[in-house]
């Protein structure tokens, strides 16, 4: 089974636009029930973490605002009680005091939040997803006997095709109704990003078109609106566009410089436990084509400098190495998730895009390095688990 992690909107998301400074969220909290002596309350994303101690069923957080925010919540007691934890994030659109009232029983995701009209419209759009949500998966089931299906299953084509054509039914107009009635909301702006997996490039930006013109202007919106053309650019047969980022020494690399190769472009973050899993059979991919007039490009989504430079270090892969500071990932390529692997022709056209491409020799892009270069890439052995640590607040890129 192939694995990936997919940045969907609702999830770990930090908002920019509207920079200020000496201006805080305050976020207070009520949780009732037996929560057997786990008296801590998490509050994280990809780049940001507190924790905060529940004293008599409440607790606080006070967070520095600079711009919009998409933060989860997650109980101790989850944790230490090993129960199912669902995702549960609040977006936070501006500086003020929002607060949370939690039901132990009901679980978390029953949470009652006030604060802001995008905190209220958002939850209220969240509830009419899921209902439809639920519609769709019960489709499913009936006619395929699970609401899910694993890619090698031969039905899985069929599947699909089911699954969007019920989600074109009773999800997209869901989102149209929210952009269409709320155009200057934030909460439409964060809901964008779903689009990009349910609607095509023509529906999406007529959902940009429907945006305010202020809310045009949000980096979010600007991205969701770039991502139209990556899908137009990152086609099987188009040619690439070159583009230039900065490697791990700060110098400017330009994808020229790989003009008359074949290049597997290699998407990927430090966050994403996929995809440092399968660096070592790309290592091995690498040594055996590397004669070839074979390279490896990996280009990182990760908006901490930082944690992607300790990354590089670590994995220390004999590569180029590049950070994506200009959304090339989106205007580009159009990912969705990490990792995704491209495969360009020496004379830049697009051969192949794979998506969570298994390590065991057995995806698409071992198939087509085979076929042109002949041999069999030796399989690596599975490494250990990377620990993934959350680091300091710092904007991120929301893949959706």
């Amino acid at each position: 089974m192939r694995k990936i992690i997919t940045v969907i909107s609702g999830v770990l998301l930090c908002m920019g636009s509207y920079a200020q400074t000496q201006r805080q969220i305050v976020l207070q909290g009520t949780i009732t029930g037996d929560l057997k002596g786990h008296n801590k309350m998490y509050i994280y994303s990809r780049t940001y973490n507190d924790t905060a101690v529940i004293t008599n069923g409440h607790y606080t957080f006070t967070i520095p605002f600079q711009e919009p925010v998409f933060l989860m919540l997650l109980p101790e007691y989850i944790l230490a009680e090993q129960q199912m934890y669902s995702p549960f994030g609040i977006l936070m659109d501006k500086p003020t005091t929002y607060t949370v009232t939690t039901d132990i029983k009901k679980g978390l995701s029953a949470s009652e939040v006030k604060g802001s009209e995008a905190v209220e419209l958002l939850l209220a759009y969240g509830k009419e997803k899921s209902d439809a949500w639920k519609y769709i998966s019960g489709e499913l089931e009936k006619e395929f006997g699970k609401p899910w299906m694993e890619e090698n299953d031969p039905r899985h084509e069929t599947f699909e095709k089911k699954q969007k054509a019920l989600q074109q039914k009773y999800m997209v107009p869901t989102l149209q109704k929210l952009v269409k009635d709320h155009p200057n909301s934030y909460a439409s702006v964060f809901s964008l990003g779903e689009a990009r997996e349910m609607m095509s490039v023509e529906q999406q930006e007529r959902l940009y078109a429907s945006l305010s013109k202020e809310m045009q202007q949000t980096k979010e919106a600007k991205e969701f609106h770039e991502f139209g053309q990556g899908m137009k650019n990152s086609a099987v047969g188009k040619k690439i566009k070159t583009f230039t980022l900065p490697d791990e020494k700060d110098q400017a690399f330009s994808f020229d410089s790989f003009k008359g190769k074949y290049v597997m472009i290699d998407f990927w973050a430090s966050w994403c436990g996929p995809c440092r899993q399968s660096f070592p059979h790309m290592r091995e991919m690498f040594e055996q084509y590397k004669d070839k007039n074979f390279e490896i490009y990996s280009i990182s989504i990760d908006k901490s400098k930082a944690d992607w430079l300790k990354a590089v270090a670590k994995e220390n892969n004999p590569w180029k190495q590049g950070l994506d500071n200009i959304n090339i990932s989106g205007s580009g390529f159009a990912i969705t998730g990490v990792p995704t692997v491209y495969l360009i022709s020496p004379d830049g056209t697009i051969l192949l895009k794979e998506v969570g491409p298994n390590t065991d020799g057995s995806s698409e892009i071992d198939k087509k390095l085979a076929s042109l270069f002949g041999g069999k890439v030796k399989v690596a052995e599975k490494p250990a688990p990377t620990e993934m640590k959350a680091t300091e607040s710092i904007p991120m890129l929301p893949i959706q």
